[in-house]
C-alpha cells in the first residue's frame, strides 16, 4: 500500500487517555477543533506580504454565501436552496464556528498547506440518516492520505484518509466522508503543493528585509558599521567588553546620540545607505512577485503608483476572473460531487461586486424594462420584501416592445388600416 506522507510522524498505538486541566488558548484544546495554533507563529505568516495575501484570499472566500440550484427542462437554471444544508454552508457548519470562520479557516489552509481537510458528519441512525449534520475542519499536520495499489481494502487504487487524533488514536475515512480542496499547483491530483514551498526563497527575503529594519529602528537608526580604532592590542574578551559598553550608550541610555569613547579610541562610520542599496525598490519588487503567485493585483498591497479609479476597478474584476473563479470552481466541484445527489453547488459571486446606490437602481431598472427582471426580484435585490401581488412575479417591460412572433406585424397592419382608409 502506497502511502502519500504530508506531515507528522509514523503512526503509533493508541494510549492511555488522561484527564489534565487546560485553558482555552491550549493548542491541544485548540487543534481538537481543527484549529493549529501553532501555525501562526510560523515565520510565513509573520511577512507582510504573505500575511495580506492569506488575508485577502480568505476573507474573500468567507464572504461569498454558497447557493445550490437544480437544473430542470421546464425552468432551466433555479435556485433551490435546501433548508438545512443552507444553515451548514451559510451560516452554521458546526456549533462552534459560524461559517464565516470556518470558510476562512478553511481557504487559509488550503493556501498556507496546500491542502484543506474538513471532514463531513452525517446522521446514522433515524429517518435523517445519511442526511449531512455538519462540517469539521481537520487538522493538516494529523492527515494522511494513503493508495490502496494493491487491493487490500478491497477496491484496489482506492484512496483513503487518516486522521489521528490528539489520543494517538487513528480514524479511517472514504474520500466522500471528507471534502479535500486542494491548491492550484498539483501534480498528480492528489495532494497540492503550498505557495510557501515553491516561493521559499522570496518569502525568505521579504522577512529578511523586515527584520533588517527593525534592527534598524532598535538601533535609533544607526543603519551602517562603527569602527573603533585604538592603539595597541586587546584579546577577544577585551573587545566583547569594549564593543558591549559602547552599544549599551547607543541603545539603552539616552536618546543613543553620544557615544563615550575611552582614552585612545576614535570611533569612524561604515555607512550603506539603504538609498544607495535599492532597498525600497528591491523590497517593492519582491512583494509585487509574491503576490502575484497568489493573484493578488498591487492596489490590495496599497501600491497605487500606477493606478486610477478606473485601473482599481479593472484589477478588482481581473482578480474575480482569473484568480478567484478557479478557486470558486474547484470548491463548487467538490462540494457538489460530496454533498448532493441532484443539482449544483456555487458560490454567489455577487458580493463582490456590490454597486453604489444609484448604479444598482440603474441596472435594476434596465433588467425590468427588458423583462429580465421581476418587480419581487428587482426588490429582493435591494433587501426589500415582495410584494403579495401575483402581477409582481410576472415581467412587465416597455410597451414598445414586441415579441419575436409579431415582428412585421405591425406593418402589416398599418398596410391594411391605410387601404381600409383609402
Amino acid at each position: 500500500m502506497k502511502k502519500i506522507r504530508l506531515f507528522g510522524t509514523d503512526i503509533r498505538g493508541p494510549t492511555k487517555e488522561s484527564v489534565n486541566d487546560i485553558a482555552l488558548s491550549d493548542p491541544d484544546f485548540l487543534s481538537y477543533f481543527g484549529i493549529d495554533a501553532t501555525g501562526y507563529t510560523q515565520k510565513e505568516i509573520n511577512e507582510t506580504t504573505y500575511f495580506v495575501c492569506m488575508k485577502h484570499l480568505s476573507e474573500s472566500m468567507g464572504k461569498l454565501p454558497i447557493r445550490q440550484y437544480k437544473i430542470t427542462e421546464k425552468q432551466g437554471r433555479e435556485r433551490f436552496d435546501n433548508e438545512s444544508l443552507f444553515r451548514i454552508l451559510n451560516i452554521e457548519p458546526n456549533p462552534y464556528m459560524t461559517a464565516s470562520t470556518f470558510w476562512q479557516a478553511v481557504e487559509l489552509n488550503r493556501n498556507d498547506n496546500g491542502n484543506a481537510f474538513v471532514l463531513i458528519k452525517r446522521y446514522t441512525r433515524g429517518r435523517r440518516r445519511g442526511q449531512i449534520k455538519g462540517l469539521w475542519p481537520l487538522q493538516f499536520n494529523r492527515v494522511t492520505i494513503y493508495v490502496d495499489d494493491a487491493g487490500w481494502c478491497g477496491k484496489k487504487n482506492a484512496v483513503w484518509y487518516e486522521w489521528k487524533a490528539e489520543n494517538d488514536k487513528s480514524y479511517i475515512f472514504s474520500p466522500k466522508n471528507i471534502l479535500h480542496f486542494k491548491s492550484s499547483m498539483t501534480y498528480k491530483g492528489l495532494i497540492g503543493i503550498a505557495v510557501k514551498d515553491a516561493l521559499k526563497l522570496q518569502i525568505q527575503t521579504a522577512g529578511y528585509s523586515e527584520q533588517f529594519l527593525q534592527k534598524l529602528y532598535k538601533g535609533n537608526m544607526f543603519g551602517g558599521k562603527i569602527l573603533l580604532q585604538y592603539t595597541g592590542d586587546l584579546d577577544y574578551k577585551g573587545k566583547d567588553v569594549l564593543i558591549k559598553s559602547v552599544e549599551r550608550y547607543g541603545n539603552s541610555v539616552g536618546t543613543g546620540k553620544f557615544l563615550p569613547l575611552p582614552l585612545g579610541i576614535t570611533a569612524s562610520s561604515l555607512e550603506m545607505k539603504l538609498s544607495d542599496a535599492e532597498f525600497s525598490e528591491l523590497t517593492k519588487l519582491n512583494a509585487l512577485q509574491i503576490a502575484s503567485a497568489f493573484g493578488i493585483k498591487p492596489n490590495i498591497l496599497n501600491n497605487y503608483e500606477k493606478s486610477s479609479y478606473s485601473n482599481s476597478e479593472t484589477q478588482q474584476l481581473d482578480f474575480y476572473i482569473n484568480s478567484l473563479l478557479p478557486i470558486i470552481k474547484q470548491y463548487s466541484e467538490e462540494l457538489t460531487r460530496k454533498l448532493i445527489y441532484d443539482g449544483i453547488l456555487e458560490h454567489d459571486a455577487k458580493a463582490l461586486f456590490k454597486l453604489d446606490p444609484v448604479k444598482q437602481m440603474s441596472v435594476l431598472k434596465t433588467g425590468m424594462n427588458n423583462l429580465l427582471y421581476t418587480v419581487n426580484e428587482a426588490r429582493e435585490e435591494l433587501g426589500l420584501p415582495y410584494i403579495d401581488n401575483e402581477k409582481a412575479n410576472i415581467p412587465v417591460g416597455n410597451g414598445n416592445y414586441i415579441t419575436l412572433d409579431q415582428v412585421g406585424e405591425q406593418k402589416k397592419g398599418g398596410q391594411i388600416e391605410q387601404d381600409n382608409t383609402e
